[in-house]
């Protein structure tokens, strides 16, 4: 990891609700509202955002664990933005809570593990998935 990577960082990342994010489901839900799976989604690129600058050229992080609460409906078209802080760090395991805001309201909370391996050791487990 490059310097600087310490906890108490953060990231604010911005988006909007678009019609795409709502809840698809294979057509069980109908509803205009920003889809649980959009918000796990936004949670995940903002960790990444926060960890990818600290990154060495010979490390890459995935995706391990998330835990979310989606508290609150959010329309098509409402602004978003969501901030990511990093908590803690044993060894390659990264943890950053999370908090999604609508109109300066809480709509979601949680938190995400990644894990930081060597490129080597994740192209190897790329090779294994494709088996």
């Amino acid at each position: 990891m490059r310097p600087g990577f310490k906890v108490g960082i953060k990231v604010d990342l911005p988006a909007t609700v678009k019609p795409s994010m709502k809840p698809h489901l294979e057509g069980l839900v109908s509803h205009r509202l920003y889809a649980t799976w959009a918000m796990v989604y936004h949670m995940e690129t903002a960790s990444r955002m926060l960890l990818a600058p600290y990154l060495e050229n010979n490390e890459e992080a995935v995706g391990a664990g998330v835990l979310i609460k989606h508290l609150r409906p959010a329309r098509v078209g409402a602004p978003l933005h969501v901030v990511a802080t990093l908590v803690k760090i044993r060894g390659n395991r990264i943890y950053t809570r999370l908090a999604v805001y609508s109109k300066n309201r809480k709509i979601g909370e949680g938190s995400m593990l990644q894990v930081v391996m060597s490129r080597s050791r994740f192209a190897r487990l790329l090779r294994e998935a494709v088996r």
